[in-house]
């Protein structure tokens, strides 16, 4: 998969509990990049696994190793403007809302956590918002102002870089007011007891802040659709699971 890698420079790395180095790769079959995913759940749409990932039953074999998922309730988002930014909070600054335009409201977010047997270790696979309960019929990129629409299997993504080892959904609204909080006050929010999230409100806003898989690199976001064009979810992908070298399954 090919990408465009942008490096950006923290204000500071977020505390070591955020788990954002990898494991030695000493305990993982590294040929094993084609992931066996078993979901019982037959009428997902492609690719299954950004939903399947949330249900308990949904099993990944990769890199030699078994993966199990959970879901993580962090409360909603509120989202006043209708543009929604997902971002690494350092960078929010130069950041822009995605082109589409979202459900006013409050809307729940919630997290799928990867637990990898082989090493016990526990990410952040995927970040959602969900807006609908409906069935999803399409998945696509969420785009940025100039971005066209390429396939999900493009050799190319959009996405956003991330060295903090954070990622972010937050309204336009609230983006400027957050960026100054975030200048003077980064140390005290993400205070060592932080984890995997945070849902942070200010002035009648909140942002939802979660760790981003094995932390720096480049995370992709989709939007999944209805049969009428609805917008349904808002998630970001943090490449724990390689579903993009299995054919449609």
């Amino acid at each position: 998969m090919a990408v465009v890698l942008f490096l950006y420079i923290s204000r500071n790395k977020v505390p070591r509990n955020t788990n954002d180095v990898i494991v030695q790769t000493a305990k993982f079959d590294l040929t094993d990049t084609i992931p066996k995913i078993t979901i019982k759940d037959t009428s997902l749409t492609f690719p299954q696994i950004f939903e399947g990932s949330f249900t308990k039953a949904t099993k990944v074999a990769q890199f030699g190793t078994e993966i199990t998922f959970d879901k993580i309730a962090l409360g909603n988002l509120k989202v006043s403007s209708g543009q929604i930014i997902a971002t690494d909070p350092v960078t929010l600054r130069d950041a822009a809302a995605f082109s589409e335009n979202f459900p006013v409201g409050e809307f729940p977010v919630e997290l799928a956590m990867a637990n990898i047997n082989a090493n016990k270790d526990r990410r952040v696979a995927f970040a959602r918002v969900k807006f609908s309960d409906k069935p999803i019929q399409e998945w696509e990129f969420a785009l940025l102002p100039g971005e066209t629409s390429i396939p999900l299997k493009s050799k190319e993504i959009y996405g956003y870089g991330v060295d903090a080892g954070l990622g972010l959904f937050v309204d336009q609204a609230a983006k400027n007011s957050l960026n100054t909080l975030l200048g003077k006050n980064w140390d005290i929010i993400f205070s060592e007891k932080f984890e995997d999230y945070l849902n942070y409100s200010f002035q009648n806003h909140n942002a939802i802040f979660f760790s981003t898989g094995y932390g720096d690199g480049f995370y992709a976001t989709y939007i999944g659709k209805d049969s009428e064009g609805t917008i349904c979810q808002l998630l970001t992908d943090f490449n724990i699971v390689l579903w993009r070298n299995v054919a449609e399954y």
